[in-house]
């Protein structure tokens, strides 16, 4: 009896040994890979440290809603294709639930990925990189025509010579490209003739400085920029040489895109006649919101439509105006 009893306490403690281990194993392997957390990668284009600041309050604010998690990573000025494509590749490999990522290159990544099957949803915001991944973002033409619209007006009552220099800097990025193409059709279907000289470095050697100095120096009355890193460069050079240009008859009203504090503020000053932007805080909160619902490209074309509007020193303080920009200044 007392050896029955004797083996049969073995048992129970081998029995209650293995319940033990396979509880700890459980937990500790199959829980805990349930558990991880769902994150998500934001891969930006970076050549101002606000450029993206109002873009990011919105994704910030679907993070809060959504309760995710999102890891933000910004290329250092300049990065290319390349370097964006290995960010992307980087992001996958440590286990990213979805990209989201504003292209530096739209042809460039597309042809990085042309055979790429992604394993977890990718989107593009602001600018696209091809036809098959899904684009979140304003109007592009629409934006350039309606720069082109506002230089029409302003010649037509001021009666300025009818001469455009178009600043095409990043035109890699489609988002460029076609409000370049929206801004060309509006100054081509005027009842008068517009000239268009399209300014692009060719050597990146040249510094944008000294390239955006030469292009003041063609007196043209107008310029266009279509990046808003672009317009804040060149508000800064007519503002610092403004003085200078006007002694000797000169002058030049610069139309752009932007949405960051120097831009606003160069408008504000009257060194920039006028801006375009996006409404970069529901573009962002859609951007993530679309990519943890794992939003296909025709629902997105459908579904999202992300506004924009023209704001000139009169309208500044109007309260739509001050909603959408103020927060980035």
């Amino acid at each position: 009896m007392t050896r029955r009893r004797f083996h049969w306490r073995i048992w129970t403690v081998f029995l209650a040994a293995a319940v033990i281990l396979a509880g700890l194993y459980y937990y500790g392997v199959f829980a805990r890979k349930r558990k991880a957390p769902v994150v998500y990668s934001v891969i930006l284009y970076q050549n101002t440290l606000d450029e993206w600041g109002t873009l990011v309050e919105g994704m910030v604010q679907a993070e809060e809603d959504l309760n995710i998690h999102v890891n933000y990573v910004y290329l250092a000025k300049d990065d290319t294709a390349l370097e964006q494509a290995a960010v992307i590749r980087r992001e996958l490999r440590n286990g990213s639930s979805g990209i989201l990522l504003a292209a530096a290159d739209s042809q460039g990544i597309q042809k990085a990925f042309e055979t790429t099957v992604f394993p977890v949803p990718v989107i593009c915001v602001e600018t696209g990189a091809g036809k098959e991944i899904p684009v979140i973002r304003s109007d592009d033409r629409a934006m350039g025509r309606a720069l082109g619209e506002a230089i029409l007006a302003d010649m037509d009552k001021t009666g300025n010579e009818r001469r455009v220099t178009v600043i095409k800097e990043y035109a890699q990025r489609d988002s460029i490209e076609m409000r370049y193409q929206g801004l060309a059709e509006a100054l081509e279907e005027a009842g008068e003739e517009v000239v268009i000289e399209e300014r692009m470095r060719q050597n990146t050697g040249f510094s944008l400085g000294r390239f955006l100095t030469a292009a003041f120096y063609d007196g043209n009355p107008y310029l266009v920029t279509l990046d808003k890193y672009i317009t804040e460069q060149a508000a800064l050079i007519w503002s610092r040489d403004r003085q200078k240009y006007e002694k000797n008859g000169a002058t030049c009203k610069i139309f752009g895109i932007g949405n960051t504090a120097r831009t606003v503020n160069a408008l504000d000053n009257g060194n920039i006649e006028a801006l375009v932007y996006q409404n970069e805080f529901n573009m962002g909160y859609q951007a993530v919101a679309c990519l943890a619902e794992k939003r296909k490209k025709d629902w997105i074309e459908e579904n999202v439509n992300i506004g924009y509007g023209i704001v000139t020193r009169e309208t500044l303080y109007e309260d739509e105006n001050q909603r959408l920009l103020f927060s980035n200044t």
